[in-house]
């Protein structure tokens, strides 16, 4: 009897352990498929980055980046579902790596004016390697691909925020005198915005940081004497 109920014991036992060993095998292969498929996809993305930075959205082609990432058309519109998206996916990726290499640039400052001036260095340090964002003004991909613009758009606002929080913050602690924050932050925004494409494309490092330095003095001081510039006048 014992004997008995022993072997029955034995048996559930040995049929648990089976399903265990089962169930470990079944989650370490979702587990490695998932993890494959991440590689896949990243090994696509930085393929594509590249094709389209040089050759631009029109010129590159599903069948190139399938060749160069190694890995079969099909597999790219199971991904993805087509180039559009692709290229989207891109661009995302730029622009978070942009907003988060200038928030850890901002956040390395304590005074708000050092937080200013690192930020627009950060931004144009950071830019200059997002160059599927940038070719979206020189190539008008907008026209072709409206989703591309918003992308760019969203970007400028995530740039504007940072910078009203960081004016936010010398105005709480007096370093900066302003009558309308949101607005001068977007004003400094779009004064950099509109240097992007000439000094990242046309001109070197050691440029860009000499007229960032007189930017940043006409931002802080203004055009006036240097005793206006120690009031704080309000023209409206």
């Amino acid at each position: 009897m014992n004997t008995f109920f022993e072997i029955f014991l034995d048996n559930i036992i040995f049929v648990r352990i089976f399903r265990l060993k089962n169930d470990i095998s079944l989650i370490w292969i979702i587990q490695k498929g998932a993890q494959v498929k991440e590689e896949k996809a990243e090994s696509i993305l930085n393929t594509a980055k590249k094709m389209f930075g040089r050759y631009g959205l029109q010129k590159t082609t599903l069948d190139e980046i399938a060749r160069m990432a190694r890995v079969a058309k099909a597999t790219i519109y199971n991904y993805f579902g087509s180039k559009d998206s692709v290229y989207l996916e891109v661009l995302r990726r730029e622009a978070n790596e942009i907003v988060e290499k200038i928030s850890f640039s901002v956040g390395q400052e304590a005074l708000p004016g050092d937080k200013v001036v690192a930020f627009a260095r950060a931004k144009f340090r950071y830019m200059r390697k997002a160059i599927n964002i940038l070719n979206l003004d020189r190539d008008g991909i907008e026209k072709v691909l409206p989703k591309a613009e918003s992308i760019r758009s969203e970007l400028f606002e995530r740039e504007v925020n940072i910078i009203r929080s960081i004016l936010e913050e010398g105005v709480e602690k007096g370093v900066f005198c302003l009558n309308n924050v949101p607005l001068a932050a977007s004003a400094i925004g779009h004064a950099l915005k509109g240097f992007e494409l000439n000094w990242l494309v046309q001109e070197n490092e050691e440029q860009i940081e000499h007229h960032l330095d007189e930017l940043m003095n006409i931002v802080f001081y203004g055009l006036m004497s240097e005793k206006m510039a120690c009031q704080c006048v309000n023209f409206n």
